[in-house]
C-alpha cells in the first residue's frame, strides 16, 4: 500500500498527487479544446484523461 501521507520535500505525496491531477486536468482540456476545434490534439486528451483517472483512484483512498 502506498503511504499517502509521508512527505516528500515540504509537501506529503497526496499534496504532489493533487498537483499532477491538477496538470493533468489541464493537460485533458487543453487536448479537448483542440479536438473539439479541427481534431487533432487526440494524444494529449487521451494522455490528461489516463492520468487524471490514475491520480483520482490512487488519491481516493482514505487517510488512516
Amino acid at each position: 500500500m502506498i503511504d499517502l501521507e509521508r512527505r516528500y520535500g515540504p509537501w506529503s505525496l497526496r499534496v504532489w498527487g493533487l498537483i499532477v491531477n491538477l496538470l493533468a486536468n489541464a493537460l485533458a482540456l487543453y487536448g479537448l479544446v483542440g479536438f473539439m476545434r479541427d481534431g487533432t490534439h487526440l494524444v494529449p486528451l487521451v494522455l490528461g484523461t489516463s492520468v487524471t483517472l490514475a491520480c483520482v483512484l490512487v488519491l481516493a483512498t482514505p487517510s488512516r
